[in-house]
């Protein structure tokens, strides 16, 4: 297989693989999907667990409109606190409730089960591996984004 074969079959295989992964994640937890655990999982990476809808969105590298209707679904399940900020009305603040962490805490197991399954077979020089490469896809997409220009 050619250069150019090689890299267009990674591209498609990228997408299917997150596909699949989304597809069989979703299954995992009847509450909340793969994307919005992914919402919760990248909040609680914040200081004290609190973000605004526009970081959160930089952070995904989502729109600030789709990580809202994120936010807005997880608000009536109980699992988010969309605040407006005391400093700046404008802008919306993004607080976890106690039934989130509860949630969180109840799926551990199954989100240990399930990463187990997922990286079977892989060794750790293999993950470690994968992260760096996975690093310069995303120095070469922060690129791309500069040339063809970010979409707010």
């Amino acid at each position: 297989m050619d250069t150019q074969t090689m890299q267009a079959h990674l591209f498609g295989s990228v997408f299917l693989l997150a596909n699949h992964l989304q597809l069989v994640g979703d299954r995992l937890d009847e509450a909340i999907t793969t994307k919005q655990w992914l919402l919760l999982a990248v909040l609680f990476k914040q200081p004290n667990a609190t973000a605004t809808l526009s970081e959160l969105a930089s952070h995904l590298g989502s729109s600030r409109q789709n990580v809202k209707k994120m936010a807005s679904i997880l608000e009536e399940k109980g699992f988010l606190s969309l605040r407006q900020s005391e400093q700046d009305r404008r802008v919306v603040e993004v607080h976890p409730t106690q039934a989130c962490l509860d949630h969180l805490k109840g799926r551990e197991h199954a989100e240990h089960q399930f990463l187990t399954a997922f990286y079977q077979g892989f060794s750790d020089e293999d993950l470690a591996f994968l992260v760096q490469l996975f690093h310069r896809w995303q120095k070469n997409l922060k690129k791309l984004e500069l040339q063809y220009g970010k979409e707010e």
